[in-house]
């Protein structure tokens, strides 16, 4: 402090603003609001709003809102962050509602030899004022029909729980959710030949509101669908000409211009306007993805940002399209092409220059960027491919890649799936096993956030003991240096313990998050949905979304009645990516509550077999 009787207390709020950027844990901060009133009230006010958008920069939450939403944003935030270093999660597979099973379960199994490929997106906003006031929608394709499952969470959904006489699973789980159910089934349509192929979720906060979704089909029908929930009924808003040419992929864009791009057959790119409420809508352009004379076909697309196309295709030596968008339009080239050199690094990227090797790209995420790494917003984003390498571009770069990342043990199994978690990590779906592989995703100038303290959320203390890291800071379980220093890549199979149809060895088609707040994601496989919770069974204070519901006082009774009522968590098993011997580990069920392993979840165990 200066000589003229500064203290910490008498800062201007910027100052101290500035000083919550260097701190590096919830709990310190939470500790600085406790020394006196003025450091209580800007910690309330202002301190857990700047913790937030420091740490967690790629998160896009509003600024509005109270004080008391800001904290428990950080409680959620942080938590998730530690449940990922952890390896914490919970997985179960998403029964369908009864009607769905009754009506066209059995006509499948008759009509195909293969279950359905599910096709996933989902989404999540604020109906409220409060962290835990939200609405989750996730949409499914189930052959030719499409499945929607709504969410409510918060205080709502408590009403309706206490207003409610009746409460079956199919209504509530333990933790309060209301849960409600939707079917889109088109008279006329065939298992097969009319299976969706693609869908898009188009947001929106209110709770009561028909649900907005664009169903593409394999026999080229493109629609957009208002969808009411609990009713199932729906009314066709739009359609969208394809002239019978098969949906390959549909991706959609919102801002100044609301688009839609779709890839038709193997080779053409559509744009369409998605507000118009016209029933035959036209393409605005047409364009051919595919480079004159040589074959292959589209397999996906995404937006980067409003103003730029991605399309992965193949098989070919570029096999990566990048279209810039102009009111509406796209350019009448192709911006960029990006080749997958085995050079890698040290293959320039150049327009129409040819690269040895020729591979096929089924699956493109952009990357949720922050300030931290310049807001690169539709430059950063990821590629999955046949040869098995999941690759990081930066179309600001001059090289084809600026990383590469590959599973050392299941190393050519192609990637169908990509599904990045902020800038800290990402999971990709392999086309074996049912397995999704977590790599470890660290962004040049991006702030990962650690939660060094695990005493916060005590592990089990009979099997793990404490030591002191040599930074010198007392890390429960001694996870600290491990998070910092140790492997983050892992895979897990998604074994739900069905097995109609092979499930086991399914490849993961689809992954979808609902936003970056939420704890769960959804994975596809063949026939079945699985939903994965990242939530640790033993944490006395978990995200504030599961508040309510049965408390949890640490006996497995309690723990089995809060997060496994019904009997249908999955115990999945993992090993960690790695050169040497690979160890198989495997969740035991909930009822565990004591862990084995040091600074992982109470659930996980060796297994001993080697895989």
């Amino acid at each position: 402090m200066s000589s003229a009787g500064a203290t910490l207390t008498t800062l201007p709020s910027e100052i101290l603003a500035h000083i919550v950027t260097h701190i590096e844990t919830a709990r310190t901060l939470y500790r600085l609001s406790l020394t006196c009133r003025r450091l209580h009230t800007f910690v309330k006010n202002d301190g857990f709003r700047t913790f937030a958008q420091t740490w967690f920069s790629y998160v896009e939450i509003p600024s509005t809102h109270s004080s008391t939403f800001w904290r428990d944003a950080v409680h959620g935030l942080t938590t998730f962050s530690r449940n990922w270093d952890r390896k914490a999660l919970v997985a179960w597979r998403i029964n369908t509602c009864p009607d769905t099973s009754q009506n066209h379960g059995r006509q499948r199994i008759r009509t195909q030899t293969m279950g359905f490929v599910p096709v996933i997106d989902s989404y999540e906003a604020w109906y409220g004022g409060d962290w835990s006031s939200r609405k989750e929608i996730v949409a499914w394709a189930s052959g030719a029909d499409l499945i929607l499952r709504a969410r409510t969470m918060g205080d709502k959904a408590k009403d309706d729980w206490e207003t409610t006489t009746s409460r079956s699973p199919r209504d509530f789980n333990a933790h309060q959710h209301r849960w409600d159910w939707a079917i889109y089934h088109r008279e006329g349509v065939k298992e097969g030949r009319d299976d969706i192929t693609s869908l898009n979720l188009l947001q929106h906060n209110s709770l009561d509101d028909p649900e907005e979704v664009v169903v593409g089909r394999a026999s080229g029908d493109l629609v957009k669908v208002n969808l009411y929930k609990r009713t199932s009924r729906n009314h066709i808003q739009s359609s969208f000409a394809t002239e019978g040419r098969p949906v390959r992929s549909a991706t959609t864009s919102t801002g100044s211009q609301d688009l839609l791009a779709a890839c038709l057959s193997d080779t053409v790119v559509a744009l369409y306007p998605l507000s118009t409420s016209n029933m035959q809508v036209a393409p605005i352009v047409e364009t051919m993805a595919t480079l004159p004379g040589q074959p292959g076909r589209t397999w996906t697309s995404q937006f980067l940002n409003k103003d730029r196309l991605a399309v992965g295709y193949g098989i070919s030596q570029q096999p990566i399209r990048i279209y810039n968008i102009g009111r509406g339009d796209l350019t009448s080239e192709v911006a960029d092409t990006i080749g997958l050199s085995d050079a890698g690094d040290q293959t320039f990227r150049t327009l129409g220059h040819n690269n040895n090797g020729a591979t096929s790209v089924y699956s493109l995420a952009p990357i949720a960027t922050s300030s931290s790494i310049g807001r690169a917003e539709g430059n950063l984003f990821l590629s999955g491919a046949y040869d098995g390498l999941c690759r990081l571009h930066d179309l600001r770069s001059p090289y084809l890649t600026v990383a590469r990342f590959r599973d050392l043990v299941d190393t050519f199994s192609p990637i169908y799936s990509l599904l990045p978690i902020g800038s800290e990590r990402f999971v990709a779906g392999g086309a074996r096993h049912s397995i999704i592989k977590i790599f470890d995703l660290r962004m040049p100038g991006a702030k990962l956030y650690h939660s060094p303290d695990l005493d916060l959320y005590p592990c089990a203390k009979r099997n793990i003991l404490k030591r002191r890291d040599p930074e010198g800071s007392r890390s429960g379980c001694g996870y600290y240096y491990e998070a910092k220093h140790g492997r983050h890549n892992w895979n897990l199979f998604l074994d739900v313990g069905v097995k109609r149809y092979g499930t086991h060895e399914s490849p993961v088609y689809t992954l979808s998050r609902p936003s970056q707040c939420s704890p769960s994601l959804f994975a596809g496989i063949e026939s079945t949905i699985v939903q994965m919770d990242m939530v640790s069974i033993m944490d006395q204070h978990p995200d504030p979304l599961y508040r309510y519901g049965p408390a949890k006082i640490g006996n497995w009774q309690d723990v089995h009645r809060k997060w496994d009522p019904q009997g249908d968590v999955a115990c999945l098993p993992m090993y960690e990516q790695d050169t040497g011997p690979v160890n198989l580990l495997r969740q035991r069920p909930v009822k565990y509550t004591e862990g084995t392993i040091n600074g992982w979840d109470e659930r996980w165990v060796y297994n001993h077999a080697k895989r």
